[in-house]
């Protein structure tokens, strides 16, 4: 079931100026880290939340939250605050996240982790994991450890979700053992980016 079929309507805060000046700021302390100089745009947040795939007692797990563009959206797109997880390693963002949301749950720590991070209440019970960590700069010994803990937090079958702005395929998919497919794609974010979905 996705969300676009159980859609609840709700209201959700707009991002504040204040959320563009937080990212910024952690930009510049750790550029690799964030990927882009801005959040992610109103049109690739909405291409990510309309992508998800979540059932009535599953929970959605977003890794690299950043200052919370995308958990806004899946808000605004009917995920349940109390069904919505998010994990980010740098402490001034979490602090923000959790500030600017405060009903949903932020964990701070490494992706790298996920089961260790997460109750194993909520292990196998994950409709979807989006990522929004910059997969591409990271070499291949780091990005294995986070494919698995993704796959291992989903039931058997489903794809994870991750944005770039890779034209081409932003893991190497043969070398991880997965399937890639291209979502979506819009011009409305800077730079231009796409949504992947990976399966095994």
């Amino acid at each position: 079931m996705t969300l676009s079929q159980s859609k609840t309507e709700r209201p959700v805060a707009r991002e504040p100026l204040a959320e563009k000046a937080v990212y910024f700021k952690q930009w510049l302390r750790a550029p690799l880290e964030m990927g882009s100089v801005a959040p992610a745009s109103p049109s690739l947040c909405k291409l990510v939340a309309d992508n998800i795939v979540r059932g009535p007692n599953e929970y959605i797990v977003e890794t690299g939250g950043g200052t919370g563009a995308v958990s806004r959206a899946l808000l605004e797109a009917g995920v349940p605050a109390e069904r919505l997880i998010v994990v980010e390693m740098a402490p001034d963002l979490a602090a923000h996240l959790r500030h600017a949301h405060p009903d949903i749950t932020v964990i701070e720590g490494d992706a790298r982790r996920l089961l260790d991070l997460l109750p194993d209440s909520v292990i196998g019970r994950v409709g979807t994991v989006i990522c929004g960590i910059p997969m591409a700069m990271l070499p291949l010994d780091v990005m294995r450890p986070i494919v698995e803990g993704m796959f291992a937090l989903m039931p058997p079958g489903r794809r994870f979700l991750h944005y770039s702005f890779c034209i081409t395929s932003p893991l190497p998919f043969k070398k991880l053992g997965l399937s890639p497919e291209r979502i979506g794609f819009t011009l409305g974010n800077f730079p231009p980016a796409s949504v992947w979905g990976y399966t095994t």
